[in-house]
Order: structure tokens, then sequence, then C-alpha cells
């Protein structure tokens, strides 16, 4: 998977990120985990997320709420550079 990020703005305990995803239809989906608890605002693509809690198509303007520690898989077989 190619994965980009860069730091915009960090303070103690938070930082804010502008992350790019290039995986695409030819990318397998493989489990992941989010190592703090995180806020993600989906402003580019469209990509397929699964967790424990279920599974959703996220699209630009969805809100994304993770949990620090719990696991999830992107699919992007709808195309690359989510955002």
């Amino acid at each position: 998977m190619s994965l980009t990020s860069r730091m915009l703005a960090s303070g103690p305990g938070w930082s804010v990120s502008d992350v790019t995803c290039t995986a695409g239809p030819h990318d397998r989906s493989f489990e992941e985990r989010h190592d703090t608890a995180s806020i993600a605002a989906v402003t580019a693509g469209t990509f397929q997320y699964r967790s424990g809690g279920g599974r959703a198509v996220l699209a630009p303007g969805v809100i994304l709420l993770g949990n620090a520690g719990a696991c999830f898989e992107c699919g992007h077989e709808l195309g690359t550079g989510d955002r």
C-alpha cells in the first residue's frame, strides 16, 4: 500500500495530518490498526471501510471516528487517490 502522510499541525497529545492513499482495485486489503483515537475527514476518493463495528462506503464529506487499538480494513475497488 502506498500511504503518504504530511504533518500539518501538532501539540501535546494531538496532531493533524494530511494522509493520501494510492491503493487501488489491484491491491488486496489487509488488517490495519488505529494507533491512537482518530477523527478523519474524507476529502477525496471513495473506499470501503470495515471494522468490528460494521462496514461502510466512505466518500468526501464523511467523518470517520477510530478507536485507539481498533482493527480495520480498507478496500479500494472503486479507484485510487483517497485522501
